[in-house]
């Protein structure tokens, strides 16, 4: 399985965020948020963005349908993109309140947060 997003990376810049996106797609949506922007862009067959404060990317999210057609594939998906972000093997299961999964690695200071009911990714890095 391969994942076709780009990879975001966390505490990059605005700027670098940005070339990222322009490099696949030319219409990105912008939304004001109460505290950040979120940067996004859309294909039939994904959607991802940035969360961005004070310049920086502090959230990526990814709305990918691969692997959706079982479990195997969505759990394979998710070992993916936790990938991504850290040494697979440094990531820790969370809580799951029925709706959200969470995982955090907090070796590289990040987590993620995996939508059970509408297959969402979204990272965050926290300090």
């Amino acid at each position: 399985m391969n994942i076709k997003t780009p990879h975001l990376p966390l505490g990059i810049s605005l700027e670098e965020g940005l070339k990222i996106l322009t490099s696949i797609s030319s219409e990105i949506e912008k939304h004001d948020d109460e505290n950040d922007n979120f940067y996004k862009i859309k294909f039939s067959d994904f959607e991802c963005g940035f969360y961005e404060n004070t310049g920086k990317v502090i959230s990526s999210w990814y709305n990918d349908p691969t692997g959706r057609e079982s479990e195997e594939g969505i759990n394979q998906k998710v070992s993916l993109y936790l990938s991504r972000y850290g040494d697979i093997e440094e990531w820790e299961d969370g809580i799951n309140n029925g709706w959200i999964q969470f995982f955090t690695n907090n070796k590289a200071n990040v987590g993620m947060a995996y939508g059970l009911h509408k297959d969402v990714i979204r990272f965050n890095h926290f300090e």
